[in-house]
């Protein structure tokens, strides 16, 4: 899920991310937010033919994960912490991903993500910590 929907220059053409892996794609970014989206097919599904919560998880992670990463485009981000609320089940239809920042600081950003089904039925709802590490000297 990269910015423009291709895959960094440099890299291999066949390189992808996880959340390109489970479908995930990418709506709109700037600076403020990012929007992504995935179309639920049954194999997001867990047992009870419901979204599986991991798959809130990686949406969340990655659009978040994103913003940061717009911000410092040439250092690595990592995911320190995620707290997610799953609010209503969801088993067709899109999920739309958006996320915006609460606070920014020097190397420790916060970031809010809500997952809706369509643009109005909450089905999660984050907030995650994410680390901007230093380059190697």
């Amino acid at each position: 899920m990269y910015p423009g929907g291709k895959v960094e220059t440099g890299t291999d053409a066949s390189a992808r991310t996880f959340a390109d892996f489970i479908g995930a794609k990418l709506v709109s970014a700037d600076e403020h937010e990012v929007v992504a989206e995935l179309s639920i097919q049954p194999h997001h599904w867990n047992l009870a033919r419901i979204v599986h919560g991991g798959v809130y998880m990686s949406l969340l992670d990655s659009a978040m994960g994103l913003l940061v990463s717009l911000h410092y485009p040439n250092r690595p981000v990592v995911t320190t912490n995620l707290n997610i609320h799953f609010t209503e089940p969801a088993s067709e239809g899109t999920l739309v991903c958006r996320a915006k920042f609460i606070h920014r600081a020097r190397s420790t950003m916060t970031v809010e993500g809500r997952v809706y089904l369509g643009e109005d039925r909450l089905c999660a709802h984050a907030t995650g910590s994410f680390r901007v590490l230093k380059l190697p000297s």
